[in-house]
């Protein structure tokens, strides 16, 4: 059985690590799929699923760079007041429309930011679709955020103070 070439060399090495396999993560991806057929792998941990095409699939460059030429065209939108005479939009369906397609790939900044204009002054409820791994990444960067907010400390007690 072979593995589908739709798999990144970061999924099979976060498969490797989630398994603990003893297999060397910094070899390259063919490497790593000839170790896995060598030593029959797919079938001893019935990874038979990496057969099939990866559904998580990350976009291609051609892809990821439309989906974010119509994230800044909402976010030019947002800029000019949400004037559709000033934008590339022909009404306010077309940019809905955009704003629902773009919503598919959350996992890019630029279109959760343009989502949630859109959110705020049609006053609707598009919800970004975001990987599990951004999810957290975005949890952990909002902790920091929360944590390094500076905030008063009182400290009570007698405290001498000279003056020279």
């Amino acid at each position: 059985m072979k593995i589908h070439p739709s798999h990144s060399k970061k999924d099979l090495v976060k498969i490797i690590n989630e398994l603990k396999l003893d297999i060397d993560t910094t070899l390259t991806r063919f490497e790593i799929v000839r170790i896995f057929h060598k030593n029959n792998l797919l079938e001893e941990y019935n990874l038979h699923y990496l057969s099939d095409e990866n559904k998580n699939k990350p976009l291609s460059i051609k892809e990821k760079n439309n989906v974010i030429l119509k994230a800044k065209q909402i976010n030019s939108l947002q800029k000019n007041g949400f004037n559709i005479k000033k934008s590339l939009f022909t009404d306010k369906n077309h940019v809905i429309d955009t704003a629902l397609y773009i919503s598919n790939h959350g996992d890019i900044s630029s279109v959760r930011r343009a989502v949630n204009f859109i959110n705020e002054h049609y006053e609707l409820n598009i919800v970004c679709k975001i990987s599990k791994e951004t999810k957290e990444h975005l949890s952990i960067k909002e902790d920091i955020k929360h944590n390094s907010v500076p905030s008063m400390v009182i400290k009570k007690g007698v405290f001498l103070v000279q003056f020279d």
